[in-house]
């Protein structure tokens, strides 16, 4: 039991980890409820031009190795930073998990749902959407997160060095951010919420001094 406790003392950041397995808990809850409560329906005319593209369900897809790769490096190689990697990340996702909590709401995708084609890829997309139906979908967390991602490897002193890293990373970002459209999982209304909701999160994690929370996770 001391070993524990030592550890976690000179390891505080492992205490940010607590958020995720509760997001996951809140993002099924919510993808069983939602449409039970009679929720808004989201879209508008430009998502009815925007074309079906299966290509894109994989940086779709890449989000999560994003996610993962970012994730696992900044807590175990960059601890100091970890703090607010995880107040912009894990911070903006809980401010969306918020809004569809109070606003229920689902992309409307009526008139979207055929196919053109049969493939692979098609196949793909078809899993996803039988595993997340368009439930939490304002503002979009794939696009925020990805774009939350973006900016903490940029604030990464060691990993921005590295121009070919930061360059893709805005590619895969980018990628990510119109696959969500081009597979039809959002409307681009949502995508541009997550784009509002960016500068915000901005501000609380790099530009907020957090001296006392700082000071306990290490924090630079």
């Amino acid at each position: 039991m001391s070993k524990i406790k030592e550890y976690l003392k000179a390891h505080p950041q492992i205490w940010l980890l607590a958020y995720w397995p509760v997001h996951g808990l809140w993002y099924s809850l919510l993808q069983q409820t939602t449409m039970g409560r009679d929720p808004y329906p989201i879209v508008c005319g430009l998502d009815y031009k925007i074309p079906f593209c299966e290509w894109f369900v994989i940086p779709y897809i890449l989000w999560y190795v994003q996610l993962g790769l970012l994730g696992v490096y900044t807590f175990f190689k960059r601890p100091a930073k970890f703090f607010r990697f995880t107040v912009m990340v894990a911070g903006g996702a809980f401010v969306c998990m918020l809004i569809c909590t109070f606003i229920p709401m689902y992309f409307d995708r009526a008139g979207m749902e055929a196919f053109p084609r049969e493939n692979l890829l098609v196949e793909a997309v078809k899993l996803i959407r039988g595993i997340d139906p368009p439930t939490t979908v304002l503002p979009s967390m794939h696009v925020y997160v990805s774009v939350a991602l973006h900016i903490c490897l940029c604030k990464d002193e060691k990993l921005a060095r590295y121009k070919l890293l930061k360059y893709s990373s805005l590619v895969l970002c980018l990628l990510i951010s119109a696959s969500t459209v081009l597979i039809k999982q959002h409307s681009i209304i949502d995508v541009f919420a997550a784009f509002a909701l960016v500068p915000i999160m901005y501000c609380l994690a790099y530009v907020l001094k957090h001296q006392r929370l700082s000071k306990f996770f290490k924090a630079e």
